[in-house]
């Protein structure tokens, strides 16, 4: 580790290594659509038990974000992760539609639950000026993990799925073991007077969060085509799980290559000029898959819209903590979470509808014009937005100065 890596804190350190471990077989979703179809699903049918999924993240959310908050980070990590674990071994046992969907929905409900909380645990251990490297560090490696898990992953499939997602079982259970054993309780400590203010209510009344939530909810829509859009129709063209999984490999890769020079560009940068460049490049990215016809150029496709996501998610992540008062740091997370679920939920669903009934160029042109919207919509808040998170930190130099 460099120097700088130095400054982060242990317990962080043990998240990362945790995320590591995890994400280098994660199988499920990138997966999932395949795994539905085999079983006997139509292409909307997938859709829809892959979008339960999300809806399972609509109530995680704001439940572990509460939780966080009022029983402590580490609680809610271990019980997601456990569930998670139990829930994945499950799945492939599954054959019965109604159980398969059922699975799916309480595999969302617990297998995330811990992001909102592991995501307030960063807030609480690393100061602001390190929360950009810090995000950008988990992403990086859980990129770097997927991509193996995607190449891995999409030969393994081809000899059928319960060993795939028993690995993924295993790894999140070595993820649960490393907290259980080294992550201590982050939440900071109730004010004087023993009340926690605040609440939900307090958090929606934050406009600048609902705006950034809501333009990221926009670009999530589109960018979420990869998990069931992109590799049924690639199916459609004659390419394969082991196809779509190299393809997928390419996002993983360039993340793990780029990643972490990127937080080095992004120092210092405004917020909404970067994601608007991050938007335009997801939107050119996923809107070329309606003009490809071989592995190569979905593979160029997939590294424009990854370069994107390098921008993207480190700074929406930073520009929610930075929101956040200390006592609501898991509710912001948790509401994040939610936008998450809500695209989860609409995007397979949509995506798949639009590319049964008018085909792929309609689906991915619609995903390009999406994502220009979004680009226009950080430019305009930008400005609004840089005079909020300047009173906030003046309001917290004030505070830690009494």
């Amino acid at each position: 580790m460099s120097a700088g890596a130095g400054q982060l804190p242990a317990p962080y350190w043990w998240l990362f290594a945790g995320q590591a471990v995890n994400s280098s077989a994660s199988f499920v979703l990138p997966f999932l659509a395949l795994f539905l179809t085999a079983r006997g699903f139509r292409t909307e049918e997938a859709g829809l038990v892959v979008g339960l999924f999300g809806g399972g993240l609509l109530v995680s959310g704001p439940l572990a974000g509460l939780t966080a908050d009022r029983f402590g980070r580490r609680p809610t990590i271990l019980v997601s992760l456990f569930g998670g674990a139990a829930a994945t071994a499950v799945l492939p046992a599954l054959h019965q539609p109604a159980a398969l969907a059922a699975a799916v929905g309480l595999l969302g409900l617990v297998a995330s639950a811990y992001r909102p909380a592991s995501s307030a645990a960063v807030v609480d251990l690393v100061p602001p000026e390190g929360r950009t490297r810090a995000f950008g560090l988990l992403y990086w490696v859980a990129n770097l993990g997927m991509s193996l898990s995607a190449a891995g992953g999409g030969l393994l499939a081809a000899r059928g799925f319960g060993l795939l997602f028993l690995f993924d079982a295993a790894t999140t259970l070595v993820f649960a073991l490393l907290v259980w054993w080294q992550v201590p309780e982050t939440r900071p400590a109730a004010p004087a007077g023993g009340a926690t203010p605040g609440g939900y209510r307090e958090v929606l009344a934050d406009r600048w969060l609902l705006l950034l939530l809501g333009l990221q909810l926009l670009f999530l829509v589109p960018f979420l085509q990869f998990m069931v859009a992109l590799p049924v129709h690639m199916s459609q063209l004659g390419l394969g799980p082991a196809v779509y999984g190299r393809v997928l490999a390419v996002n993983g890769v360039a993340i793990a290559l780029l990643q972490p020079l990127a937080a080095r560009w992004l120092r210092g940068l405004d917020a909404g000029p970067v994601l608007a460049v991050a938007s335009a490049l997801v939107g050119i990215g996923v809107g070329a898959y309606g003009l490809c016809a071989s592995a190569w150029q979905f593979a160029g496709a997939t590294l424009l819209w990854s370069l994107g996501e390098i921008l993207a998610f480190p700074t929406v992540a930073t520009l929610v903590a930075a929101l956040a008062p200390a006592h609501l740091r898991g509710r912001y997370q948790g509401l994040y979470s939610v936008v998450w679920g809500v695209a989860m939920l609409v995007s397979p669903v949509l995506g798949a509808s639009v590319l049964d009934r008018l085909g792929a160029r309609a689906l991915f042109s619609g995903c390009l014009v999406t994502c220009l919207a979004v680009a226009a919509g950080h430019l305009a808040a930008g400005p609004g937005r840089r005079r909020r998170l300047a009173a906030l930190a003046q309001a917290e130099g004030s505070r830690t100065a009494a």
